[in-house]
């Protein structure tokens, strides 16, 4: 099984990487943003999203696009869990952590996973079903479920959204997938 699953990430971000040269990530990512405009566009709510890599959809201008919401992004930490901390500044807040993805400097508050309304989950795959292929440390698949009241949804380029996925028991399923398909 876990054969199956590198195999298909190396074949899914070798496609992000060739669609990337033919139609830029921010646009691409400026047109999934739009299609979040009426979930976002409410009264203050504690918003999950994350620091994308270069082939990952851009969820940063949100925080322009849509103020009066609190965004929380995570902080790996030990044994393979996430912490989602408060962050107003990009520039002073955010640093290289993990494999270099940019997170939480230390002082950021925390944002009990209670409290998160909306959270936008990174990954590799997804089939339009929910199902979803992430990077292989299960950090979202043990954080999700803390997540008792929040609106669960996935932004995916069409280049990740595939048929089938192999799948194991711990993997979860994402209920909203928007995507440009």
């Amino acid at each position: 099984m876990q054969k199956q699953k590198q195999a298909l990430r190396r074949e899914v971000l070798q496609r992000l990487r060739t669609a990337a040269a033919a139609d830029p990530a921010q646009l691409r990512s400026a047109r999934l943003r739009q299609k979040l405009s009426s979930l976002l566009d409410t009264p203050a709510k504690n918003v999950g999203i994350y620091a994308p890599l270069p082939h990952e959809v851009n969820l940063l201008p949100l925080l322009q696009e849509f103020p009066q919401h609190r965004y929380a992004f995570p902080l790996c930490c030990a044994e393979h869990r996430l912490s989602f901390r408060h962050v107003r500044s990009l520039s002073a807040e955010l640093k290289p952590g993990a494999m270099g993805i940019p997170a939480p400097v230390a002082g950021t508050p925390e944002i009990a996973p209670s409290e998160i309304d909306i959270l936008i989950v990174p990954g590799v795959a997804f089939t339009l079903r929910g199902e979803r292929l992430g990077y292989g440390g299960g950090y979202y698949d043990r954080y999700i479920p803390l997540c008792s009241q929040a609106q669960i949804l996935a932004l995916a380029f069409p280049e990740q959204i595939v048929e089938e996925l192999p799948t194991e028991g711990h993997d979860l399923c994402i209920p909203g997938i928007v995507t440009l398909c």
